[in-house]
This record gives C-alpha cells, sequence and structure tokens, in this order.
C-alpha cells in the first residue's frame, strides 16, 4: 500500500525517525545495497544523499577502500559524529567522553546563578536532572575503560563541589543506564536490530592474542555475578527453582534480563550501592 504525501513531519516529531526507517528500508528492499544504487533511488522517495556531507567510518578490521558516491570521493575519517555522539574507529571514547564533559559545563553554567542562590535540595535536584542527563547521553552503549569514568567522576566532582552538594558515583550513573538498556534489548523480538546487533559477532573469528578488548555486555555480566552473590550472602537463592534457574550464572545476560522482577533487583542493588 502507498500513500502519497505532499507534505513533511514537523522537526522534532517522534514520527520523523519511524518514516524514514520505512522509507529506507523500501529502498533496500528494491535496489541493490551499494551506496550509488541507494543514491541514485533515494529521489524516488523524495531523499537525496549529499555526498560533500557524508563520512565513512571504518576499523581496522575492514580493508579500506575508496568509495563515490555520484562521481564524488567520500571522506574516510577516524572520528564521525552521529546523532549527538562521536564514533571512532578505533572504538575508543576518548572524544566522546570530552564532548560529554563540555556539555555538562555547558549545562551547569546555564543554571549557575540559578543554583547557588538555591537551598541544597533543590541544588542537587537541578544537577541531577540538568548535568547528570548531559554528561550520560548516550552511555548505554558505551564500552568505557577505568580512565574515561575517572574523567567524569572528576568533572562532576567539581560542579557539584561549587555547589555545595556531595558528588554521585559516576561508575554506578553509567552502569544503571547500562543495565536499564539490556533489560529492554534482552526483551525485544528478534528481528528487532538493537537485539541482532547486540547478539552479532562482527568479526566471525577467533579473538586476536593478548588482552581482549573490553566488550560492551562485560559489565552487564560483572554486575549479574556481583548480584547473584551478594544474593547468595542474604540467603535469597532458595525461594524457589525459577528464580535459581534465571540467576545461574552460566545464564547468558540476555536470558537474566527477561524476568523483569529479577532484573529490577539488579538495577536496585547498583543504585543502593551494593
Amino acid at each position: 500500500m502507498r500513500f502519497k504525501i505532499k507534505r513533511g513531519v514537523r522537526q522534532g516529531d517522534s514520527s520523523s525517525p519511524l518514516l524514514f526507517a520505512l522509507a529506507l528500508q523500501a529502498i533496500l528492499d528494491e535496489l541493490d545495497p551499494r551506496a550509488n544504487r541507494i543514491a541514485m533511488g533515494c529521489p524516488k522517495y523524495g531523499l537525496n544523499i549529499n555526498p560533500s556531507k557524508t563520512q565513512i567510518l571504518m576499523n581496522k578490521y575492514v580493508t579500506r577502500s575508496d568509495i563515490d558516491i555520484l562521481n564524488t570521493r567520500i571522506e574516510i575519517s577516524q572520528k564521525v559524529k552521529y546523532l549527538g555522539r562521536t564514533f571512532a574507529d578505533d572504538g575508543s571514547l576518548t572524544e566522546e567522553v570530552a564532548r560529554r564533559i563540555r556539555a555538562g559545563w555547558a549545562a551547569f553554567n546555564a543554571i549557575r546563578r540559578e543554583l547557588l542562590q538555591s537551598p541544597q535540595k533543590t541544588r542537587i535536584r537541578l544537577l541531577t536532572t540538568t548535568v547528570i542527563p548531559a554528561m550520560t547521553y548516550g552511555c548505554e552503549t558505551w564500552t568505557s575503560k577505568e580512565a574515561d569514568t575517572k574523567r567524569l567522576q572528576r568533572a562532576v566532582s567539581n560542579m557539584f563541589e561549587i555547589a555545595g552538594c556531595d558528588p554521585p558515583d559516576m561508575e554506578k550513573q553509567v552502569l544503571r543506564r547500562k543495565l536499564k538498556w539490556a533489560g529492554h534489548v534482552s526483551r525485544m523480538k528478534y528481528d528487532r536490530w538493537a537485539k541482532i546487533v547486540s547478539e552479532w559477532d562482527p568479526r566471525g573469528s577467533a579473538r586476536p592474542r593478548g588482552r581482549p578488548p573490553k566488550r560492551w555486555a562485560d559489565d552487564i555480566k560483572d554486575s549479574i555475578k556481583i548480584f547473584i552473590h551478594n544474593e547468595a550472602l542474604r540467603g535469597n537463592l532458595g525461594h524457589g527453582r525459577r528464580r535459581i534457574g534465571i540467576l545461574e550464572a552460566r545464564r547468558a545476560w540476555s536470558t537474566v534480563g527477561r524476568d523483569r522482577v529479577t532484573w529490577r533487583s539488579l538495577v536496585r542493588s547498583i543504585q543502593d550501592g551494593n
């Protein structure tokens, strides 16, 4: 079924990404999934690719080659900004964490005068609803290292010190958001892109020698193990076979996440600092 569209949606409309995804999927279904074919097929759906604004990001596992779209050579970049986040070709978060810190200070300075004139309870609420979201935007998909978390923590500690408040633990702030997102992903249907990507092995081969790079799911798996240990100490693992089965350390995190009650308990354990 086709609908003749004469007018677009407003910027920020929640239906915009859905309509764009539907149009792009129609193009990919109809055309050979190659850059030039897609570029030539887009105008049929009211879309146009601007080669001068298009960038390509490749990691070290991809054989690099020149790509032309509409007779224009596409730039291969070491970092690309997309949907408010900076992606690096080596997978590092150095540039993204720096951007998040700048965003945090911008949010802090925007409310600084009102913040310092408010009672402490109001200061804490202002900081946690403006500064912290700016500094943790997109952290659900981070594979952060200890150095990245320390940089975030130093910046947050400085802001909260100026405001005369105790700073939150940024490692737990990031981890809690990752766990919430992982719970949503684990309960998605298998045809959802987030589900497919989270379980996708892009290399399709054995990992290289040496210490393996940290993976996105490593923090989640470690949190589950700590949670199981603490639950065992409290004697909470003996309440029924179903609970014991769900909390087996050998189970995949996506299996554990399907149980909402257990997963919420895991998230709360991080929030409570256990």
